[in-house]
């Protein structure tokens, strides 16, 4: 029987977790013999291919491991390598419910306009050892089938994006088609949905169907080590700066590469204040670009917070300091 469905797993030192995400889809209630799993390692450096072992000596899962070279590199390696109709990804260190592939399928199955088919995610706080909560999607696009770009247009103008992540499923014969640049390397979430909305329609499930699990070491977390946290934000500005590149070489719709060009600019400015290293020549810098380069009407001004970046650093700082 060939393979419906399959789970892309980019790994990179999880090994504390990424059994629990193989098992998330092995206890799911689909016929096991129409799903693969498929871990490209990225360079591990801990127990990964250990405790995978055993699974990969069943055939249970295909492990590649490859030199390090950023989760991008894997997610595209991955990509390549699947042979289902369908493409899920999952992050090692998250993990799915039960129903999450089934569901999913169902609605693949019904339409085949719908490329895209995505839920909102449980985030579970691994250091708290809590559910923190469920992401609430806007009620305009839940249950519904959606034009992708439109969709897109309405997520970027509300500085707003969801179905990405280990949320995240696509049609493989249009995955496939999609190059991956190695620089998008960790937007890569963000840079899956940007790439795949535009070839047809979306569907977005109202009940959660994927965990997303924050904790202290993965992007989504907070590091306590300052200098840890400087490399991770210089990292995700270059990969930001190369999903811009992106669209614009592949000729994207005008008014989103418009809107993720003021949102890079953001990103940079962020970047200095969070630093602590923003100046008026930067905010000079910063009006000059966003007023002619952008041109925002109010929304994307309001939106995008461009009042707040054109404040000097030291009022900044004053007022972030109040608010918390």
């Amino acid at each position: 029987m060939s393979v419906t469905v399959s789970i892309i797993i980019p790994a990179y030192n999880y090994a504390h977790y990424i059994q629990q995400a193989i098992n998330s889809v092995l206890q799911q209630d689909y016929p096991k013999d129409k799903i693969e799993i498929i871990v490209v390692d990225d360079g591990s450096t801990d127990k990964t291919k250990a405790v995978l072992q055993t699974l990969i000596e069943d055939k249970t899962v295909q492990y590649h491991y490859q030199q390090n070279q950023g989760k991008a590199s894997a997610t595209y390696k991955a990509i390549q390598l699947a042979s289902g109709k369908y493409i899920f990804n999952l992050d090692a260190d998250d993990y799915f419910l039960h129903g999450k592939i089934k569901r999913t399928v169902e609605i693949f199955e019904a339409d085949d306009t719908i490329v895209h088919v995505a839920s909102p995610a449980e985030i579970f706080e691994q250091d708290k050892n809590t559910v923190k909560g469920v992401e609430t999607l806007p009620a305009v696009i839940v249950d519904k089938k959606l034009n992708g770009l439109e969709l897109l247009h309405y997520f970027y103008r509300n500085n707003i994006l969801y179905g990405g992540g280990s949320t995240f499923a696509a049609r493989a014969n249009v995955l496939k088609q999609i190059f991956i640049p190695v620089e998008v390397d960790m937007y890569i979430d963000e840079f899956l949905v940007l790439a795949v909305l535009p070839h047809g329609k979306s569907f977005f499930l109202n009940e959660p169907l994927s965990v997303w699990r924050t904790h202290s070491i993965n992007f989504s977390g907070c590091s306590q080590n300052a200098g840890e946290q400087q490399l991770k934000a210089q990292r995700l500005l270059k990969a930001s700066g190369a999903v811009l590149d992106y669209l614009e070489q592949n000729k994207f719709d005008k008014q989103l590469i418009k809107i993720y060009t003021l949102k890079n600019i953001n990103r940079q400015l962020a970047y200095k204040e969070t630093a602590k290293t923003k100046t008026l020549q930067d905010i000079y810098k910063y009006a000059k670009d966003v007023i002619f380069s952008v041109k925002p009407g109010w929304k994307l001004i309001r939106k995008y917070q461009v009042l707040n970046r054109l404040m000097p650093l030291s009022l900044y700082l004053l007022l972030k300091k109040i608010a918390r």
